[in-house]
């Protein structure tokens, strides 16, 4: 890969950011869109989030099969049975390309925990267990901090990018196929 000297000057943290922006405006559009207000659009928001992490699962490590579990507990809460995951392949172990997308969504969980709680207190107490287990960014700062110090990574950052982007496309995958759902049986 050739690389200009002013991008050898970025860390690998901004370079993820900026070759993922449109991927990551595309998926908070579709998740975003959800109506966090009643029961039936938050159910639909944990059901596509649910879809993408069982398809990662066997690949997770504990503090996102701690988000996973969480949000296989709001699926019951709610009464709504757990999807079944997307058919893809995974990686045989996730990479930190992977773990930047899953570790930076804390950072959206904690504002849509914050607008839950806002919209429907009773809601977010009987099914918030996603968004508050997700709201721990510690794991998402020390990522973030080896990511903004990492000036070495270039010579596997078209892979790190790449893998984010596979997490990207499993979770607007994952979106399309419960929207798909929710529109048959509607």
């Amino acid at each position: 890969m050739d690389l200009s000297e002013a991008e050898t000057e970025i860390s690998l943290r901004e370079r993820l950011r900026r070759k993922t922006a449109a991927a990551h405006e595309r998926v908070d559009g579709l998740f975003g869109s959800a109506d966090l207000s009643d029961e039936h659009g938050y159910g639909r928001f944990l059901l596509a989030q649910a879809r993408a992490w069982e398809s990662l699962r066997p690949r997770l490590d504990a503090g996102s099969i701690a988000r996973a579990d969480a949000l296989r507990a709001d699926l019951a809460a709610l009464g709504l049975d757990r999807p079944r995951p997307l058919a893809t392949s995974l990686p045989a172990k996730l990479s930190i390309g992977h773990l930047y997308v899953l570790e930076g969504s804390r950072l959206g969980s904690t504002l849509l925990l914050r607008d839950l709680a806002a919209a429907s207190p009773s809601l977010a107490r009987r099914a918030g267990a996603y968004l508050t287990e997700s709201a721990r960014i510690d794991a998402w700062r020390q990522l973030s901090t080896r990511l903004q110090m990492d000036q070495n990574g270039y010579d596997r950052a078209d892979e790190i990018i790449d893998d984010a982007l596979f997490v990207f496309a499993l979770f607007e995958r994952a979106w399309q196929a419960t929207d798909s759902a929710h529109l048959k049986v509607s």
